[in-house]
């Protein structure tokens, strides 16, 4: 695919999806506006191996500050002359319950920035008259009632072309906030494209747990906590979770190169691709035992660890076809985290 000079708006740079499709836009030869919601926040996108190596210029890589992405109208400013949107922000969980929200908050938290940013992505970009395409980050949570993932699961195979209703509150934990915030933006955004016929398509990404080395963790400790990536360390170092999570999971690297990819005229527009593979968590176990042998000796990581899986049958097989790649075993996720985990400890 030749990007020629595109440019391509941004959102979640700073996170570590974001991150990854930043530097595979660069170097797939797109230019680049990233909005971010504080300038404070892009030192450390500059800092890292990825960018020093490939130094952009201001033409290659340029930002815009948005402070509130909930606000009406915070994007007009950021699309203007932009061929493309990639929307990866939105607000996740804290994993480990730091710095949670308080329940009452949930819904303030999780559900409306959800919404309101990514239809407010959308606003704007019919607005802007330019935009050809918009790609948002979207996740499985979206596409598979919440009731399987606490256990209640079947033979029942989920496609990208599933769809459920929002979860309505009070909710009771932040992953139900969350899976019914995606839920809302996946159907919002769609019935928005439909409704409104903006002039743009709309394709939606959907990934499962996402792990891998992500170049923005500078410190161990860092990649223990508040990620999708600290779910994974913690059970390589041993920690023991009694409640079952899904077991469908996608290589960083893989998720950020399909969200590349989508961007290409080639694929058609106004559906959705799952990106995730079916893994079963302690199966890690055996990696460690495989690849990291002294480590385990030394105690720097453990086979110790416990964490059920709850089977969720999730077909990526059309995401696989469209976009001609075979996503990477669980295998090389662990093998990923590990790897930097020891990495930083030195």
């Amino acid at each position: 695919m030749a990007a020629g000079n595109d440019l391509v708006l941004l959102t979640g740079a700073t996170g570590f999806l974001g991150f990854k499709v930043l530097v595979d836009l660069l170097e797939a030869g797109y230019r680049v506006r990233i909005a971010v919601r504080s300038e404070s926040k892009l030192q450390k996108l500059f800092t890292t191996p990825s960018l020093k190596t490939f130094n952009p210029t201001k033409e290659q890589l340029s930002w815009i500050v948005v402070p509130d992405l909930s606000v009406k109208g915070a994007y007009d400013e950021a699309v203007k002359g932009v061929k493309y949107i990639i929307h990866t922000a939105s607000p996740i969980p804290t994993f480990d319950g730091g710095d949670a929200p308080d329940p009452a908050q949930y819904e303030q938290y999780f559900i409306k920035p959800a919404v309101a940013g990514a239809v407010g992505m959308l606003e704007s970009a019919k607005k802007a008259g330019t935009v050809k395409r918009v790609v948002i980050t979207s996740s499985v949570v979206a596409i598979v009632p919440f009731k399987y993932y606490m256990g209640e699961t079947d033979d029942r195979v989920f496609t990208a072309d599933d769809r459920i209703p929002m979860a309505k509150g009070p909710y009771r934990f932040e992953f139900e906030a969350y899976s019914a915030s995606k839920a809302a933006a996946l159907n919002e955004t769609e019935a928005y494209i439909k409704r409104e016929q903006p002039g743009f398509d709309l394709i939606s990404i959907i990934p499962g747990w996402i792990f891998g080395r992500d170049e923005l963790i500078t410190t161990a400790k860092d990649l223990t906590v508040g990620s999708t990536n600290s779910v994974l360390a913690r059970l390589l170092l041993g920690g023991k979770n009694e409640m079952g999570y899904n077991g469908n999971s996608v290589l960083g690297d893989d998720v950020a190169k399909i969200h590349v990819l989508a961007l290409d005229p080639k694929v058609n527009g106004n559906q959705a691709f799952v990106t995730s593979i079916s893994m079963e968590w302690e199966s890690a176990i055996p990696v460690l035992k495989q690849k990291f042998a002294s480590a385990i000796a030394n105690g720097h990581l453990s086979t110790e660890g416990k964490q059920p899986t709850v089977d969720i049958n999730i077909d990526s097989s059309k995401t696989e076809k469209t976009f001609n790649l075979k996503f990477a075993p669980f295998e090389t996720q662990v093998k990923e985290v590990a790897s930097q985990y020891l990495d930083l400890l030195g």
